[in-house]
């Protein structure tokens, strides 16, 4: 090639561009030109670095070669293009291999003159600068990326090591480990996912592999990709939710290059970087249409182009896909083009939820028992019957990676060669949130809860007080107005109840003293019977049920104007607290039964506060778990509860036992800003959201009592010959029920409709919509009470002056104006209602896995909206509300 002709070519380049021609001319006579035959490399990593090169004709390629020999494709760098000048800036060898994918020429400078060139033209040097800039800004990007990915690949080797059985690819060592796997391998299960690898190895075709989280998928996937042709090219896994449509585009397919030639690797797609090796785009359905078009188009032609460009570059990068929902719901949904479908149905795989094959636990159980057993240094040989009943009950809604860790840490609290139910928590644990702060760290905040007066002082002082309130309950005057067991009961207590939910979460409960004849008992008693397995199935209803029950006693039967029903309320839980205490170890009563607990662990949800632990301190540095299992004089977590297992208020008294028995300062007791456990809570209750409901029914004849009472006497009065003839408490209680029943079956229509307009399962909806109900429900009760608690608490001081024989008084002032009670009402509803509608959205958003439309929060939004409003409306005409 002449001088002249290598001028051309470096005019094309943008380091010699606007250069004179005097000043090329004088470059190119000291090039020399080398032709590259298509494939040729012209220098591999660690070779020694002499030579600068610009692209003049063609494209090579940039690889990086592993120590296992697997090349990765970093870039291109097309004509006009450059590379060579870092190793030879820093005396270093290629880091490097580049090879040519066309019949190319290469334009040769040595470094010599290379260097002596970046000396004498200041705009060859800024651009070379310029490139090695724009290089170094990629890299540290990339390195990022690159811990990133390290970091995510250390935790899914471990949740893929519990799919390892599954698959045949089990590496414990120990004859029980064998005998184990080999079971695990003979299951039916097993067996169709080693056939279905062993299939989708032998073809090249695109694959779809569907089921729920921890069935397996990504293991399927990585076995295919290890047992097919591209075992020797990379391999990658993309989320495809971390990305929207034109990033997740811009990511697969590359751009248009720009000026500088080596940002050409970052433009360059994992199509063409993953060449000969194997492609996991996990969450199908999170693809937008568009990009699924866009691959449907690559796969059908093999072969696609760069975002911004026509030219076609052949397709060689296996694809496989991976989506939680089965190919049906992907198709009702609208969730993959019809294209994409013809293309992945005919190799596709659904790989089956553990809750189908539970014949296959017990293998499943043994294998994880022997397998952690020997990790923990501990020899732990079977499973008591009990244990396996209860492991046999769940459905396993995390599969095979939440049974491997509900078997690790029972192995962990183990202490004797049995498993026993004790042992079993059930749930997977969700991770902390981002806007909160431990309270633990301020120093008297750690000390109450550590010191020995907490709770049982609190406990004290509320026992004296519900000792003073039952007792003139049953013997005092039956005048309502002038028992300070009334006041103290619903005026007092009630009120303070309902805020304490919001703000102290389930701390009622660690300071009730309805359970403390129950737990003295228990002292002389020492119960080991474990909790009924059918109370804890059915817990949820049981103490719905209950919950129900003392509301409709007290408003029905209006205990709120006669002290010996309110004290044999009272006394009825505590009743129910000892017989329990008796019979059962620990708190069964307040963990499983209790309706004051029900009503508290539903409304403690969106509280401000939160205990949770340290996860990884306790899976990593705990040995002994005494916070659950106890120390020698003193009792584990009094509801049954690991606090690593604690992911809702629901769950936890904040009783402190575990923040005085961990030694490693695990335990955060955290104020939050979003109680994200309505929208993330792991395993909803259908119990928890028909006790959600009811309570918002239950609303209306607890706030308008006197109302209520007026109109059923109305009813009686005006048509004697019907309502006159039926008992009064009768009228009531279908008035009661009736609210319910109605209220219910307007729910579970909403629930029907709102899951075919957005095309959600059904059977989760029902049960996880109701906890974004809650924030409303628990507002207009707040600002019930408040109003009653600001207008009447006056009444305490009153029954106390008659006590002491002073003079009485007839009524008393508020403790805030109107005015202000009226703000404070609003920011309360207000607040509740925002709160619900967020919860709402992100419960919608949760189940739909993102792209929430108007149309998918319209339903849910109004029967808010119309809550709302009716409570309005309601306490405004009975003068409840002030606003």
């Amino acid at each position: 090639m002449k001088a002249d002709d290598i001028q051309v070519y470096l005019e094309q380049s943008l380091l010699f561009r606007n250069l004179d021609a005097e000043q090329l001319a004088a470059i190119a006579s000291q090039a020399t030109v080398k032709h590259v035959a298509e494939g040729e490399v012209v220098h591999r990593a660690g070779d020694e670095a002499d030579t600068f090169y610009v692209v003049g004709v063609g494209e090579m390629e940039l690889l990086i070669e592993g120590e296992d020999g697997v090349k990765t494709i970093v870039g291109r760098v097309g004509a006009g293009g450059h590379f060579g000048e870092t190793s030879l800036l820093t005396n270093k060898p290629q880091a490097l291999t580049i090879r040519s994918l066309c019949e190319s020429v290469l334009i040769c400078f040595k470094a010599p003159f290379f260097k002596k060139l970046l000396r004498k033209h200041r705009i060859v040097q800024e651009r070379i600068e310029a490139a090695l800039a724009e290089r170094l800004r990629i890299a540290f990007q990339n390195q990022a990326a690159g811990a990133l990915a390290c970091d995510i690949s250390t935790r899914e080797e471990i949740r893929v090591a519990d799919m390892m059985p599954i698959v045949g690819m089990g590496q414990d060592n120990g004859a029980a480990n064998g005998s184990d796997q080999e079971r695990v391998m003979r299951s039916q299960c097993a067996r169709e996912i080693q056939a279905a690898i062993k299939t989708f190895a032998k073809i090249d075709e695109p694959i779809l592999l569907t089921g729920e989280s921890g069935t397996g998928r990504r293991m399927m996937a990585k076995h295919i990709h290890l047992q097919g042709k591209q075992a020797q090219g990379p391999y990658i896994e993309i989320d495809v939710r971390d990305y929207n449509g034109d990033e997740l585009a811009e990511k697969l397919f590359g751009v248009k290059n720009d000026p500088f030639p080596f940002s050409r690797v970052r433009q360059t797609g994992l199509l063409e970087q993953f060449c000969l090796g194997t492609i996991v785009l996990r969450h199908l359905e999170r693809i937008p249409p568009s990009v699924q078009e866009r691959l449907a188009e690559a796969i059908k032609t093999m072969t696609f182009s760069r975002i911004g460009e026509d030219r076609q570059i052949a397709l060689q990068a296996r694809l496989i896909f991976t989506s939680d929902l089965s190919p049906e719901k992907l198709k009702e949904n609208e969730s993959i083009s019809k294209t994409l479908d013809d293309i992945l149905a005919p190799h596709s795989f659904h790989v089956a939820p553990l809750r189908f094959h539970k014949r296959d636990l017990p293998a499943f159980i043994d294998y994880f028992v022997h397998r952690f057993s020997r990790e923990y240094g501990k020899d732990i040989s079977q499973v008591s019957p009990e244990t396996l009943g209860i492991l046999m009950n769940y459905d396993w809604p995390g599969n095979l990676t939440e049974l491997s860790a509900v078997i690790q840490r029972a192995v962990m609290l183990a202490r004797d060669d049995e498993l026993h139910s004790d042992h079993i928590l059930l749930g997977l644990p969700k991770s902390e949130g981002k806007w909160e702060f431990n309270l633990l760290r301020i120093g008297w905040v750690r000390s109450l809860f550590e010191s020995r007066l907490y709770p049982a002082l609190p406990r004290a002082v509320v026992g004296i007080v519900l000792l003073i309130a039952v007792a003139t309950l049953f013997f005092g005057p039956t005048d309502p107005e002038k028992n300070i067991g009334i006041t103290l009961s619903w005026v007092i207590g009630w009120p303070l109840l309902f805020f304490s939910f919001f703000f102290l979460a389930r701390t009622w409960c660690s300071v009730c003293t309805l359970a403390m004849p129950g737990t003295l008992l228990q002292y002389a008693i020492k119960p080991k019977r474990p909790t009924p397995q059918f109370i804890k199935n059915y817990s949820g209803w049981l103490m719905s049920a209950l919950c129900i029950l003392v509301f409709w006693v007290e408003i029905v039967f209006n205990a709120y104007e006669r002290p010996i029903l309110s004290g044999w309320i009272i006394l009825g839980i505590t009743i129910g607290s000892i017989f329990f205490s008796i019979f059962y170890k620990r708190r069964t009563w307040c963990r499983y039964l209790c309706p004051l607990g029900a009503i508290n662990a539903i409304f403690a949800m969106p509280s401000i506060l939160e205990l949770r632990s340290n996860r990884h301190l306790c899976l990593n540095r705990c040995t002994d778990h005494a916070c659950y299992t106890g120390l020698e004089d003193q009792e584990g977590c009094p509801m049954f509860r690991h606090p690593f297992m604690v992911d809702n208020n629901r769950d936890c008294i904040v009783c402190g036992q575990c923040i005085k028995q961990c030694k490693k300062h695990s335990i955060h007791l955290n104020v939050r800003m979003a109680p994200q456990e309505l929208w993330d809570i792991e395993a909803p209750r259908q119990a928890d959201s028909f006790l959600i409901v009811a309570l918002g029914a239950i609303f209306f004849p607890f706030a308008l009592h006197q109302d209520l009472y007026q109109w059923i006497y109305w009813l009686q009065q005006t048509y004697p010959h019907g309502f006159g003839r039926l008992p009064f408490a009768l009228i009531g209680s279908l008035i009661f029920f009736g609210l319910i029943f109605l209220f219910q079956l307007g729910y579970y229509l909403m629930v029907q409709v709102q899951a075919k307009l957005t095309r959600v399962d059904r059977t989760m909806l029902l049960p996880l919509l109701g906890y974004g109900f809650i924030p409303i429900i628990l507002g207009v009760y707040l600002a019930v009470h408040f109003e009653i608690f600001v207008s009447q608490s006056w009444r305490l001081v009153a029954n106390i002056r008659e006590i002491l024989a002073m003079a009485p008084i007839e009524a008393g002032a508020r403790l805030i104006s109107p005015d202000a009670s009226a703000l404070l009402q609003v920011f309360t509803v207000a607040g509740g209602f925002f709160a619900s509608l967020y919860a709402t959205h992100r419960i919608i958003d949760r189940l739909k896995g993102g792209g929430v439309t108007t149309r998918d929060l319209i339903l849910p939004y109004s029967f808010l909206a119309g809550f709302t409003i009716l409570f309005i409306f309601f306490m405004k005409t009975s003068e409840i509300i002030l606003f």
